[in-house]
């Protein structure tokens, strides 16, 4: 059925495949430099069953992501394509952050009764949206500040600063999310190149 669905929408235009699945769907996210890595996943991921989002993760990781020592350590840029429901409110996306960042921490912890009675998700309305990705539609802005404990290096509660967007393209009931998240305070330089990733992203056309 999907491949009939992928043969038909050859030639109709864009904007038709923004109502493909999301994981049919591919798109454009440009690398600054590129020592920036990406990487794509499904969702809910296999760390965190209890997602309620379902569809894909594309990440890209910033150089030194994983290194404590290095200035952009855990400074990453990812969108969700996900199915229209549940719809992103400010309580949804508070909450299934809240499930994601618990279930990554206790996974790279290999320990599933990891005391997590500290981690919390505060997030808030934006009124301005700053750059969009090209044909967004009903955008959405948010901060958020996620504390967790980090699990790929330090192992140790870490303060991560969020900017978030949700948005819609024509023709389609899927959702996005695009995410920019970094330990660095918001007036770091490197939250002008997320910034810039996130102005970057774009439906790719389906072959």
């Amino acid at each position: 059925m999907q491949r009939i669905l992928l043969i038909g929408l050859i030639g109709i235009g864009v904007g038709a495949y923004a109502a493909l699945p999301p994981r049919l769907q591919k798109f454009e996210m440009k690398k600054p430099t590129p020592e920036w890595a990406g990487e794509r996943i499904n969702l809910p991921p296999r760390f965190a069953p209890k997602l309620r989002l379902v569809g894909i993760e594309e990440i890209l990781f910033a150089p030194g992501m994983f290194k404590a020592a290095r200035e952009n350590f855990f400074t990453y840029v990812f969108l969700f394509a996900l199915e229209r429901k549940p719809v992103l409110t400010a309580e949804v996306l508070r909450r299934e952050l809240l499930i994601y960042y618990t279930g990554l921490s206790k996974s790279r912890m290999n320990d599933p009764k990891l005391d997590v009675s500290n981690f919390s998700v505060k997030l808030e309305p934006l009124k301005e949206n700053n750059v969009t990705p090209k044909g967004a539609l009903n955008i959405k802005s948010y901060r958020a500040e996620v504390v967790w404990i980090e699990p790929f290096d330090t192992k140790k509660i870490q303060t991560l600063y969020f900017e978030l967007q949700t948005w819609q393209y024509k023709g389609s009931a899927n959702q996005y999310l695009f995410v920019c998240a970094s330990p660095q305070k918001r007036t770091a330089p490197i939250w002008k190149t997320m910034r810039g990733i996130r102005a970057t992203v774009a439906l790719k056309p389906a072959k």
